[in-house]
């Protein structure tokens, strides 16, 4: 099974348009799993760091809310955002789920996803992606 999701991750690595890691809201970029790209709008009003949804005229957006994600390290910012992007990129917005344990699949999937982004494009280390675990536990 983990293998399989290794393999999964890996793959969606390789087809999939990774969130920038700049500082700046601005110069993020995300695609769902359509390849579209997704408007990024920044949202103080947002309940979470940050949101994914789709708007009423089918366009995949993110909401961020920078109040929340200035409390942050950059790297766990480009984290944050990227869980996000993670799950219009793997479709967990197209179907819903049947119960609690697809959750929590789709958010295994989706940090898998992310951490395996940021390792693998050279932006951080293990020692990065554990620190990275470690701020958002303490959340």
């Amino acid at each position: 099974m983990m293998k399989k999701l290794i393999l999964t991750a890996l793959i969606l690595i390789g087809f999939s348009t990774p969130v920038a890691a700049q500082n700046s809201i601005e110069n993020l970029y995300c695609s769902d799993y359509h390849g579209s790209r997704v408007q990024i709008i920044t949202d103080s009003s947002a309940r979470l760091i940050a949101e994914a949804g789709i708007s009423n005229y089918g366009v995949p957006q993110i909401r961020i809310n920078p109040m929340q994600l200035k409390d942050l390290s950059p790297n766990a910012r480009v984290f944050a955002v990227g869980h996000v992007c993670a799950n219009l990129t793997l479709g967990h917005l197209v179907k819903a789920v049947d119960n609690i344990y697809d959750h929590y699949d789709r958010v295994r999937n989706a940090d898998c996803s992310v951490a395996a982004k940021l390792f693998y494009s050279g932006q951080v280390n293990k020692e990065g992606i554990d620190a990275i675990e470690n701020e958002i536990n303490q959340m």
